[in-house]
């Protein structure tokens, strides 16, 4: 597990995105975080400033900078961000183990544990968001409607 001492996170987040998903570990793991926070434009769509970090100007995004790098590390997508601070910053407490034991690197060898960790990381970013996406959007609209 990574120590936190010298290591500077910031989450750059944006309202009624998948940022809160990464507040929510940020929080569950204990790590010290700072947030800047950026609140979508009339057409629901990012701020600007957010290619500043991220030339897709999207959010989450997380900047980590350590002593070991010399520029920060930056990180987007959740799944990516969620994977990355549990791996280093989590120790085993939040990803399962991979492997049965005696089975480590073959197919199949998988715990069920570790298969439904996987199965709802990857069901989170593919099935579900765009259902939220179009809620965002849809709920941008009757805002628009009923001005």
């Amino acid at each position: 597990m990574t120590d936190t001492h010298d290591t500077k996170i910031t989450l750059y987040w944006l309202e009624k995105s998948p940022a809160q998903r990464i507040v929510w570990l940020l929080e569950e793991l204990k790590v010290p975080y700072e947030i800047k926070t950026f609140k979508r434009k009339a057409d629901m769509t990012a701020p600007d400033e957010l290619k500043k970090i991220h030339p897709l100007g999207k959010s989450p995004v997380v900047t980590i900078t350590t002593p070991n790098c010399p520029e920060p590390l930056i990180l987007a997508e959740s799944a990516v961000i969620i994977e990355y601070l549990c791996t280093h910053f989590g120790g085993e407490k939040l990803i399962p183990q991979r492997y049965a034991e005696g089975k480590e690197g073959q197919v199949g060898g998988e715990t069920e544990a570790w298969m439904r960790y996987q199965y709802f990381m990857h069901y989170t970013e593919g099935s579900l968001t765009p259902f939220l996406v179009m809620k965002v959007v849809m709920d941008g609209s009757f805002t628009e409607l009923s001005s």
